[in-house]
């Protein structure tokens, strides 16, 4: 009573790196775009500063 599934080798998918990489790649994408949005707007920020007398919004 040999079992077969002990014996043959496990397939080796190649996918799951795929998917891995498009993962980290976009999570790297969005953290330098979110970086970059926010240093626009701080020197937005910095090239017209609001007058003392602007209503709080």
């Amino acid at each position: 009573m040999s079992a077969p599934e002990k014996n043959s080798p496990r397939p080796n998918y190649k996918w799951p790196w795929f998917v891995l990489a498009a993962v980290l790649l976009g999570a790297v994408l969005a953290v330098l775009w979110v970086a970059f949005a926010a240093k626009k707007v701080a020197s937005q920020r910095d090239f017209a500063p609001l007058p003392a007398t602007a209503p709080a919004r």
